[in-house]
């Protein structure tokens, strides 16, 4: 075995150790996250994320063996090992995305109606997605024959082309989402909001200026990374080193950190049950309860409307 091979395969049984550390951290998560307000967003994006690093730690501590000739492996399984916890990723961040539109629908106080349509928006746009992954595969495994030719991964038939620039696509897409809803969010909450607590509004703030920063150059970088290999194939894969630095900066840094900033506040502060939902997490917090909170002053402001109109002629009559 020569010293780049070795290098090679210490790189990747390490990035395998490190996904399935954040395997655990991901389950722990879950377990604790709260239980009383308990969403559908939690029983997706935990499942999900879980679900990318498990295939994702699994693809990595397989590369040695294949890339020593020690398993045969078709490179149409390598690259569904490869790309689909791409996916899964992203539909992970696709969720934090719909919940900064939900912020924002309440921060800059939309209809009510919109916040409640957004999970449907959110499904269709899930499962058009992994109906064209799913399709794409089928195609890929049945029209080819098992390419034995080359140990790594890589681009090869027209399904597995469009596979790629599929996920360059998503991801560009998803980056200028990001980048607006970000922005417009950050704007908005350096200011005090009335639909927010002072204290909530700090945390978001924060946390919505570091993710966006954070996940729009990770999309960016690796969209481009991407769109390089589909055109250039080996020349990127070829280095023992590239895959420890690009899954550790643009997988398993972000992932952890977005974790991190996406986790209740539980153990800071005592919180009264009535303002649990202002110390919550993002992605932990109750999406009926920020509903309630938009119809909420919704109604004050209709019912101080109507005082006021109220009022007008109650006034005449007094003159009178």
């Amino acid at each position: 075995m020569s010293l780049i091979d070795f290098r090679y395969d210490i790189t990747h049984f390490i990035l395998s150790f490190l996904y399935f550390l954040l395997t655990i951290f991901c389950v722990i998560s879950f377990i604790k996250r709260p239980k009383k307000h308990a969403n559908t967003q939690q029983f997706v994006f935990y499942p999900l994320l879980i679900l990318g690093v498990i295939v994702r730690s699994v693809f990595m501590f397989l590369q040695p063996f294949v890339m020593e000739k020690a398993m045969n492996l078709p490179n149409q399984a390598n690259i569904l090992l490869n790309s689909l916890p791409s996916f899964t990723f992203f539909s992970t961040y696709l969720i934090v995305l719909f919940i900064w539109v939900e912020i924002y629908i309440i921060s800059y106080g939309h209809s009510i109606r919109s916040i409640r349509n957004l999970p449907t928006v959110f499904n269709i746009c899930t499962c058009i997605m992994y109906i064209v992954l799913i399709v794409l595969y089928i195609l890929d495994f049945t029209l080819y024959r098992p390419d034995y030719s080359d140990a790594v991964s890589a681009f090869r038939t027209l399904p597995e082309v469009i596979i790629g620039y599929y996920d360059v696509s998503c991801f560009i897409l998803a980056s200028l989402l990001f980048l607006f809803f970000g922005i417009s969010l950050v704007v908005k909450f350096r200011r005090q909001q009335k639909n927010f607590a002072e204290d909530k509004r700090k945390v978001i703030l924060k946390r919505i200026t570091i993710l966006t920063g954070l996940i729009c150059f990770c999309f960016i970088l690796r969209a481009a990374i991407t769109l390089f290999s589909l055109v250039h194939l080996h020349l990127i894969s070829m280095y023992w080193w590239f895959d420890g630095a690009y899954f550790s900066m643009l997988e398993v840094i972000p992932l952890s950190i977005m974790l991190y900033l996406l986790q209740v506040d539980r153990n800071k502060t005592k919180i009264p049950p009535s303002e649990n939902n202002e110390r919550t997490s993002l992605i932990n917090s109750n999406s009926q309860q920020q509903q309630q909170i938009a119809t909420t002053n919704q109604q004050q402001q209709q019912q101080t409307n109507n005082n006021n109109n109220n009022n007008k002629p109650t006034t005449t009559k007094k003159e009178k």
